[in-house]
């Protein structure tokens, strides 16, 4: 891969890791449930969920996918400066591996947020949210087929 074709893919993988760091830094303020706001209540200003497990792992994937889609940004521009140097091809490289990684981290994560999320507001139709988990993790399913079976005929 030369360094031209790098930049291009690089320039797509940054618009997706802008994606996903709005989202998230979105979802994080906007959670699932919604918040208290009894004028009367101790918990004014509280996400009603929050004693729920589902919710915990919402939380928890979400910040993951937001701090590794920002890492991911930066490690982008580090790679963009790096990539003014004629000599630095190889640093090039290694930082685009490990932005990609990032962001297929970011990608999982924001999967695992929308399936927490899901369950944590579902929970009082058990049905509907394992139908929902189900659905959301075969995505998982569909990336890997996509990567093995229909990347090796490539």
């Amino acid at each position: 891969m030369d360094r031209e074709n790098i930049m291009q893919a690089a320039q797509i993988h940054l618009v997706v890791a802008t994606l996903i760091m709005t989202v998230t830094f979105t979802a994080g303020f906007t959670l699932p449930g919604g918040f208290d706001n009894d004028i009367n209540s101790p918990n004014k200003g509280m996400a009603i969920l929050l004693k729920r497990t589902a919710f915990h792992a919402f939380v928890v994937t979400d910040a993951i996918a937001f701090t590794s889609s920002a890492v991911a940004v930066f490690t982008y521009f580090a790679m963009a400066a790096s990539a003014i140097s004629v000599t630095e091809l190889p640093v090039v490289m290694r930082l685009y591996k490990f932005a990609t990684f990032l962001q297929l981290v970011a990608m999982s994560a924001v999967v695992m947020a929308f399936v927490t999320g899901m369950y944590a507001t579902l929970a009082h139709s058990v049905g509907l949210a394992v139908t929902v988990c189900v659905i959301g993790c075969i995505s998982f399913v569909m990336c890997l087929w996509v990567t093995y079976v229909l990347g090796s005929k490539a």
